[in-house]
């Protein structure tokens, strides 16, 4: 074992994420009972038995339906919710949309009307610097803590966090599209006070003993490096709010939804892996963050559309990898049935972000044809690395045409990013431009991947989840052993297990490999040799290890390895590591 850094540091320029963070001022945050994999649910109870791996559900309130008539309050939808949680064994957590979502009789009572053109969406939203709007909204903030504050304790005890909405929807913005009338032009400072002011008022209204276990959620951009705003027009108002927000209090969780949250193998995403990686594992020496992130519409791209099994299924073990600890996906996409191991997966690792403490570790194993690689595709050989050069991308393709690789969308691959790349692209592509150019994996790590085997793609039976990636042995080139490493920390030295180590494999031809391990008294130990018997099916194996040193002295210094017997190749999916203590 090492202590695996896997990924470089270095920083990039700073994103616009959304933050979450804690009501309370603790220095570290312990994994949250609720940590996992959430559901928006629009009416119906969630079936927690049925499927067990979620750990809650995700709501939209409006401020219009909870307080139709002015004082008069409406709260049996949310009631509802609630209890559905109570009786189902699980948390809940509600975005509260006000804004264009406040009720209709502000208007009457005086709150400016403000049409905006330009944008997507409502078309008209309140004047939030109005005096009689901040007023309204306030009032119905301390409303909410009070109502909340009076539910029976094992009601208040579900709800995980609330996230208070301030302008269109969950989104920073206050208004979608610029106001008509130039006199309803909120500026920088005005977007501070207001936010900052409604902020207050949240902690104000629910600074309650009875409510002291709800956090809140406020999506917000980062900080600037100075503490002033850098940002121009609308930004500003956002970047101010930021460095207010994150001096005034501590930030532990936060939401990142593009694209952590929406796929996988997005065009660009290496960028935002780099930049993100640090806070999301604690790489920045504090603790690491809570990530939430919603999925939406991506499952109705054309993408998805190609395989639903297998891209749920690895966008739900990208998220693992790139750090996400709640994932929300479509209740009635869950009750298919058809994900639920993808689901379960990322459920399982929700903030297990430190070997010591995680029960787990895994690698998904995979190659990544990244057209910006000059190192492994030379421009002398392949063409300019830019992402325009089709010629390149085709290239690289035909190269690996044999282990399966496709471009199915040579438009999108040379022309389109992050979530547009995902949600437009026509068809999977298995060349990209500055990829996350790894394994997926937890606290374990493949030494020389490609010098030891050798990528797979769209491989096995395609209503099972595993193959759209995968690596193998290839014999008639020497690849004949894949070697790992776990973490120095996963298991303390000296520590013999037990342990479980789960191997997917695709059960083609007949031919023999083995795993071997670093144990207390050989390091090279055969743990189990398994021959397969051509089902063509992708199978799992579940070995027992009991003396496991898993201290590096095994052949180039791995913990353990898989090793070809015979002169066939053999294809592996995953393997994964759980502590039995």
């Amino acid at each position: 074992m090492k202590n695996l850094q896997p990924h470089s540091l270095s920083l990039l320029k700073l994103l616009g994420i959304a933050l979450l963070f804690e009501v309370s001022y603790a220095t570290a945050m312990e994994r949250p009972p609720w940590a996992g994999f959430f559901a928006n649910c629009k009416n119906d109870p969630i079936d927690s038995v049925r499927f067990p791996f979620i750990k809650g559900e995700a709501d939209r309130v409006k401020w219009a339906d909870m307080e139709p008539k002015p004082r008069e309050y409406d709260w049996s939808q949310m009631d509802s919710h609630i209890r559905n949680a109570v009786k189902g064994n699980y948390y809940y957590y509600f975005v509260l949309w006000t804004g264009p979502n406040a009720p209709e009789w502000i208007y009457e009572k005086g709150v400016p009307k403000v049409t905006v053109s330009g944008g997507k969406g409502k078309e008209t939203f309140p004047y939030y610097f109005d005096e009689n709007y901040i007023k309204y909204f306030h009032s119905f903030i301390g409303k909410l803590a009070d109502h909340i504050a009076s539910l029976p304790e094992e009601q208040r005890k579900v709800i995980a966090f609330i996230q208070p909405a301030f302008g269109s929807t969950g989104d920073r913005q206050l208004y979608k599209g610029t106001p008509q009338d130039p006199k309803y032009k909120i500026s920088a400072q005005q977007y501070l006070e207001f936010c900052s002011g409604a902020t207050k008022r949240f902690y104000e209204a629910f600074d309650k003993q009875e409510l002291k276990h709800i956090k809140f959620l406020f999506n917000v951009a980062d900080e600037s490096s100075s503490g002033e705003a850098k940002a121009k027009g609308a930004r500003a108002g956002e970047q101010l709010y930021a460095n207010w927000l994150r001096q005034n209090y501590p930030i532990e969780l936060r939401k990142q939804q593009f694209t952590i949250a929406i796929g996988y193998q997005a065009n660009g995403e290496i960028e935002q892996d780099t930049e993100l990686r640090p806070a999301f594992f604690g790489l920045n020496g504090k603790e690491p963050d809570f990530v939430r992130g919603e999925f939406s519409k991506f499952g109705q791209g054309a993408i998805f559309e190609e395989n639903p099994i297998w891209n749920y299924y690895w966008t739900a073990i990208s998220t693992v990898d790139r750090g996400l600890d709640l994932w929300e996906v479509d209740y009635r996409t869950v009750e298919t049935g058809k994900y639920d191991e993808g689901f379960a997966f990322a459920s399982r690792y929700s903030y297990y972000k430190r070997p010591q403490t995680s029960p787990y570790a895994f690698i998904a194993l995979r190659d990544v044809l990244d057209s910006a690689d000059t190192v492994r595709f030379p421009e002398g050989a392949y063409g300019k690395a830019v992402q325009s050069n089709g010629e390149r991308v085709e290239k690289i393709e035909s190269e690996f045409q044999k282990y399966g690789a496709k471009v199915g969308d040579l438009d999108a691959a040379t022309s389109l990013l992050g979530s547009n790349y995902l949600f437009e692209a026509k068809a999977m592509n298995d060349v990209g431009f500055r990829l996350i150019a790894r394994n997926y994996s937890r606290f374990i790590t493949q030494i020389d991947a490609n010098e030891t085997s050798v990528g797979l793609w769209r491989v096995g039976p395609t209503d099972q989840p595993y193959g759209r990636y995968a690596r193998g042995f290839e014999h008639a080139s020497g690849r004949n052993r894949m070697y790992f490493e776990l973490d120095d920390k996963f298991l303390p030295h000296g520590a013999h297990g037990p342990i479980t180590l789960k191997l997917i494999y695709l059960d083609q031809g007949t031919g023999i490999f083995s795993v071997r391990y670093d144990s207390s008294a050989d390091p090279d130990k055969t743990a189990v040799t398994i021959t397969k018997t051509n089902s063509g099916r992708w199978v799992t194996k579940s070995i027992t290890i009991a003396d496991g040193e898993l201290v590096n002295r095994g052949p180039l210094s791995s913990d353990f390895s898989l090793v070809n017997e015979d002169e066939e190749d053999d294809v592996f999916h995953l393997i994964e590591i759980t502590k039995n203590n």
